[in-house]
């Protein structure tokens, strides 16, 4: 299947984004890509080195890694073949993305877990450089998904509301469903 425009997934960190978009994938039989772990193989290829998105994130400082997302995320949105692309926590949020740029991104789709969730993912990998120095870091997080979710529900073409136990294939048939739909009506 050849998808007519650019199918995002998006939501607060350890949502279930990839996982979906993975899903997503199978279902289509198109490609998928997380633009984190483009994010990493790029800046690693340029700078010859084998750091993490958190290790870029605190090694760059927040203001130069949303610039090098922000160009990561135009090439994915540019190329001629359209993908499924699982979108990092905040790339919607990026100050650097223009209205422009965000109009020729294709579909959004929020994934939506319950912050309690979210957070327990995260901290299996230890506390991220975003909360660090937070004197508490959980109500920081939840602050922080409170903003992050009402541009979600702005920009996301579906909101997912998800508890944290339905699988990434359900979610994947939601998004199906929509995109399904709307290439119909298109025709």
């Amino acid at each position: 299947m050849t998808l007519p425009e650019n199918i995002n997934i998006c939501g607060i960190k350890h949502a279930g984004k990839s996982s979906a978009a993975n899903a997503l994938g199978a279902l289509l039989n198109v490609p998928w890509v997380d633009s984190d772990d483009v994010l990493r193989e790029e800046y690693n290829y340029r700078t010859e080195s084998h750091l993490s998105v958190r290790e870029i994130y605190r090694k760059l400082g927040e203001e130069d890694f949303r610039k090098f997302e922000a160009d990561i995320l135009r090439k994915l949105w540019e190329y001629e073949e359209k993908s499924i692309i699982a979108l990092g926590g905040g790339a919607l949020n990026n100050p650097f993305l223009t209205s422009a740029d965000l109009k020729n991104a294709g579909l959004f789709f929020c994934i939506d877990v319950p912050d309690k969730i979210a957070f327990e993912r995260i901290m299996r990998k230890g506390l991220p450089p975003f909360l660090q120095g937070e004197k508490d870091p959980f109500a920081a997080f939840c602050r922080m998904n409170e903003e992050r979710r009402s541009l979600f529900r702005d920009k996301a073409h579906l909101f997912i509301q998800a508890d944290g136990k339905s699988s990434p294939e359900s979610n994947a048939f939601l998004i199906r469903e929509f995109c399904e739909k709307r290439w119909k009506n298109k025709e």
